[in-house]
């Protein structure tokens, strides 16, 4: 390695801790109190970007202030990814839980057409042509009906929603 490149890599990796530490502070301060987490965290947000093509340094795995996962479902938070694009864009994922492999699978969180509510899942993404699939203005494909199965009664929706769960 050169020296531009290692204090490229110092640079980089600086810049993703505070990152961290500005989405998340307590998370990141306690991210070795349960270092599998942290570890499967890390290699699945490497896996997005991989799956996407984009830097992994653009890419925030976070806990999900929506959803729980595992045994205690009460305590375990869920994994959110968060993908920062030009500007202000920010794309966000979670795991598919559903799919072969949940490391290498991922539903992309949007709007819900009926509440309006930020963040629930509207399609399943392994890779950039799903996502743009899904993002094509051309196709007819929008509307809960192509959402996937994890759309209807995800936590994300609002209350009152139609879809929201137990509705």
């Amino acid at each position: 390695m050169t020296s531009a490149a290692v204090t490229s890599l110092a640079e980089r990796a600086i810049t993703m801790a505070r990152r961290y530490r500005d989405a998340a502070p307590r998370e990141f301060d306690e991210r070795y109190a349960v270092a599998s987490r942290w570890s499967r965290r890390a290699a699945s947000a490497a896996n997005l970007a991989a799956a996407l093509g984009i830097p992994a340094d653009t890419v925030l795995a976070r806990d999900d202030p929506h959803r729980r996962y595992g045994i205690d479902t009460s305590v375990t938070p869920g994994d959110l990814f968060e993908v920062t694009g030009e500007g202000s864009l920010r794309w966000q994922f979670i795991p598919d839980l559903a799919g072969f492999q949940p490391s290498w699978g991922w539903l992309l969180l949007g709007p819900c057409p009926h509440c309006e509510a930020p963040g629930v899942p509207v399609a399943r993404v392994a890779g950039l042509a799903d996502l743009g699939a899904h993002l094509d203005p051309e196709a007819d494909h929008h509307g809960t009906d192509t959402a996937p199965v994890e759309f209807h009664g995800d936590p994300g929706h609002h209350p009152h929603c139609l879809h929201a769960a137990g509705a």
